[in-house]
């Protein structure tokens, strides 16, 4: 297997006879278009990026704020040039075109095909991801040299045999050379950041709602940590109409719990759109998420025992406890062992994107599959407001402990299974 790329080049200027566009300077879905391949480039291995001009004056003028930038500054070096930097013709270099938008992680299947293939060119498989390229510097100094004429890319391109790989989720690539293809990119920008490993709800639902309004707040001064701390004042919110007792309680006091995990959405999306995530923010959604379900189930608990329910007030407490320890030792976990602040980072506990993405086959294939997908938090909520309108909240509570309870006992059952990695160092 061969290393991969830690050199990054952006063609710009003049490409295929005509001026690059975007502008580099241009704002696509709130970053600087340069910005943004540059972050791409980054989170793909690159730690030197320039930006390789070839449009004559003017120029693209100083990108020294762009470089500074924290969300690039901590991962790369930026910087301009009119020719190709000197090294090894051997090492490889990924290659972006300025005129092209595409899906985040296409430079990074690229770095990832040219690590699998031997071949002299690696990109993601397709005709028209030509967005970014992995080759050795000779050939990418070809590339340069050849950009500017109609059809130069190409022409280089199609001489040589590549390696490839499957594109990614949701994976594109498309010119922007308008003002109307560029709106069309951006909501391919935006409709590309969902993660595969969804819950169905989240799916069918939530994402659309999401969505929408992560492409509205795309240029807006709010930061995902802003939609996070948001998103747990509906949770706690929620359990506190619960706890006031009675139908109508119950009713809107588990909607906003639901409007809480729908919005919740919001804050990765923003978070992948704008490279605005953080260990942080990881914390906050995590947090948030079981802050607003101890919120919930206290005020469910609560609401049930004033209605003299009180067979539900032990069972409550209980699962209480028992949610209040499996969490609190995936914290311990995921700080200590996995360096996270997402409980997905844990592999063994049914909640990462490959296990969550398993294709089934076979019909015990299939229960793995999609049994965790119903016992997400997206799901359930569904089926809550739906227990909630029926009356039925003591119902809510049977299947949040009847969950709760065994994850409880899976996941330390799965622990101790497991005790031997936990010793390993992690990165």
């Amino acid at each position: 297997m061969r290393t991969g790329p830690v050199e990054g080049w952006i063609l710009a200027g003049t490409l295929d006879g005509a001026p690059s566009a975007p502008a580099l300077r241009e704002d696509v879905a709130g970053m600087p278009y340069v910005l943004r391949i540059a972050c791409d480039l980054a989170i793909a291995g690159a730690t030197r990026i320039f930006v390789v001009w070839n449009g004559g004056a003017p120029g693209p003028g100083d990108l020294g704020d762009l470089a500074r930038d924290p969300r690039l500054a901590r991962r790369a070096k930026l910087e301009v040039v009119e020719r190709p930097p000197p090294g090894d013709d051997a090492e490889p270099i990924l290659i972006a075109r300025a005129d092209r938008i595409f899906q985040r992680e296409m430079p990074k299947y690229a770095a990832a095909a040219w690590r699998e293939s031997a071949a002299p060119v690696a990109k993601v498989a397709g005709a028209e991801h030509d967005g970014a390229v992995v080759t050795d510097r000779a050939t990418a100094r070809r590339l340069a040299e050849a950009a500017a004429a109609p059809g130069g890319i190409a022409g280089v391109l199609g001489g040589l045999p590549a390696g490839t790989v499957a594109p990614p989720y949701r994976g594109f690539t498309m010119p922007a050379a308008d003002r109307p293809a560029l709106r069309r990119a951006e909501r391919k920008l935006v409709w590309s950041l969902p993660k595969q490993a969804a819950g169905i709800a989240s799916a069918l639902i939530n994402r659309k709602i999401s969505l929408s309004m992560t492409y509205l707040l795309k240029r807006t001064p709010i930061r995902p940590n802003h939609v996070t701390a948001f998103c747990a004042v509906l949770g706690v919110a929620g359990g506190v109409v619960l706890a006031q007792g009675g139908y109508w309680a119950g009713v809107i006091g588990m909607n906003l719990v639901n409007l809480g995990s729908i919005i919740d959405g919001v804050d990765g999306e923003l978070a992948r759109l704008r490279y605005q995530y953080s260990r942080l923010g990881q914390w906050m959604d995590t947090l948030g998420d079981d802050l607003a379900n101890f919120a919930y189930l206290i005020g469910l608990a609560i609401n049930l025992h004033a209605a003299g329910v009180t067979w539900t007030t032990p069972l409550a407490i209980t699962t209480l406890c028992a949610f209040a320890a499996t969490q609190s030792t995936q914290y311990a976990l995921v700080t200590l062992v996995y360096r996270s602040g997402d409980l997905a980072a844990i592999p063994w506990a049914f909640q990462d994107d490959q296990f969550l993405t398993i294709r089934p086959r076979g019909a015990w294939e299939w229960i793995k599959a999609y049994l965790p997908k119903t016992l997400k938090r997206d799901f359930a909520l569904y089926l809550f407001v739906g227990f909630a309108i029926a009356g039925r909240l003591e119902l809510i509570l049977l299947v949040f402990s009847a969950g709760a309870l065994s994850f409880f006992g899976v996941f330390f059952l799965q622990l101790v299974r497991n005790r031997k990695t936990l010793r390993r160092p992690r990165g």
